[in-house]
């Protein structure tokens, strides 16, 4: 019986280290932001669990909407209009609207934490330098 349980036991704990979910290390520098793999990627850095990943990519949404609403993203790729625009990100002010507008079920620390580790995703993918 002993051996049946510390078996049971040892497969419950392997089950527990395997990730949540992949990134694909072939996609570092390809400049490419990828919303699933971005979530996944915060989410392994935090050591989030497998139910935060909605969570995480909620929070993504509503990034990508506040980006939208104040005009830092643009479908026109012209990087003159691009360096004529005074506009940067205000994180306090995304994390408002995080809570505000779009409802967002973390907290204002959860959602700075997330934001955060955001700038390593975009550093992976070649986006930003540190």
């Amino acid at each position: 019986m002993k051996k049946i349980l510390i078996l049971t036991l040892l497969s419950f704990l392997g089950c527990k280290n395997e990730p949540i979910c992949t990134i694909d290390e072939n996609n570092a520098g390809k400049e490419i932001y990828d919303l699933d793999e971005a979530t996944c990627f915060i989410a392994l850095k935090l050591n989030k669990k497998k139910s935060d990943l909605s969570l995480i990519r909620d929070a993504l949404l509503a990034e990508m909407n506040y980006m939208e609403k104040t005009e830092l993203t643009s479908d026109n790729p012209n990087p003159e209009s691009e360096s004529e625009s005074n506009s940067e990100l205000d994180i306090n002010q995304m994390v408002e609207y995080a809570l505000n507008e779009e409802k967002v079920d973390l907290t204002k620390t959860e959602l700075i934490e997330i934001y955060e580790t955001e700038i390593e995703y975009l550093m992976f993918i070649g986006v930003v330098e540190e």
